[in-house]
């Protein structure tokens, strides 16, 4: 009897493909990884390089031009102003600098300033002939670039309103002064004078615009609520003392509700109560 062998297929562990896909997928992320990095530094490289062409003698501004025709602002005046607030080149120069500094020369309310490719400044203003002056209580007569403040172009005032004050008050006394303007203006009242003391204390001079006679008077306005004892006082003026404005010396605001009226040639005064008036 006879024995047949057969042989099998010898097997083997399937080990070797499992290990090459592994080998593969960590070489496609170090590839993706090296990518990345190469970006970076590209990236890099392109900010740093256009940083120093921005910062290099390239791209200057070479000429300053108005648009419109200034009628009564210098012209020269306005080119030389923009020269010394240019900072930098064509690329980075700060153009609301430029804006900023034309702003606070006299009779120009409002300026616009945009780049003209290649290497110009083009710049827009609107002129205004209605201004304020500042004046410091140490030198009422000094003449510093700050002095005026533009106001509004079309703004009818027969006399310039002076702002007099401590010279660290100035920005105090222009921002009052613009928010009690329109509510002077809606009562029929021009500004004359706003002046605030050392010691903080207001005073607010107008002038009566539809007086037969040329009617000006102060408004006495203590330390605080300024604007609120302005609005108190134009509210009431127009019903209460309209037709009498030629006869007023000054008018007492610091109380809560109401004010009284010094008239002129007269030691007498009148209170007006709107609310209840009480001493403050």
């Amino acid at each position: 009897m006879s024995t047949d062998t057969i042989d099998l297929p010898e097997i083997r562990p399937v080990s070797g493909p499992q290990e090459t896909s592994e080998k593969t997928g960590d070489g496609t992320d170090q590839r993706k990884g090296w990518k990345v990095i190469a970006a970076l530094v590209l990236l890099l490289v392109s900010a740093l390089a256009v940083d120093q062409i921005i910062r290099s003698g390239y791209f200057t501004i070479e000429r300053v031009m108005i648009s419109n025709r200034v009628q009564h602002v210098d012209q020269g005046i306005v080119e030389r102003t923009a020269w010394r607030s240019i900072h930098g080149n064509y690329l980075n120069v700060d153009l609301s600098q430029v804006e900023k500094a034309l702003e606070t020369l006299p009779g120009i309310y409002q300026a616009m300033v945009r780049r003209v490719w290649p290497d110009a400044l083009e710049l827009q203003v609107v002129e205004t002939q209605a201004m304020a002056r500042f004046q410091t209580l140490q030198n009422p007569n000094e003449s510093a670039p700050d002095s005026y403040i533009n106001l509004a172009p079309g703004q009818a005032l027969r006399a310039s309103p002076v702002l007099r004050g401590p010279k660290e008050q100035r920005e105090t006394l222009v921002d009052t002064f613009f928010s009690v303007m329109p509510l002077l203006q809606e009562a029929g009242l021009e500004p004359l004078e706003l002046f605030v003391s050392k010691a903080g204390r207001w005073t607010l001079e107008v002038r009566a615009e539809g007086s037969l006679v040329p009617a000006r008077f102060e408004l006495l306005l203590g330390r605080d609520g300024v604007v609120e004892k302005v609005d108190r006082f134009t509210r009431s003026f127009t019903i209460a003392l309209g037709g009498k404005a030629d006869r007023i010396d000054k008018v007492d605001m610091r109380y809560a509700s109401g004010f009284a009226v010094q008239w002129e040639q007269e030691n007498t005064e009148t209170a007006v109560q709107l609310a209840g008036l009480s001493g403050s």
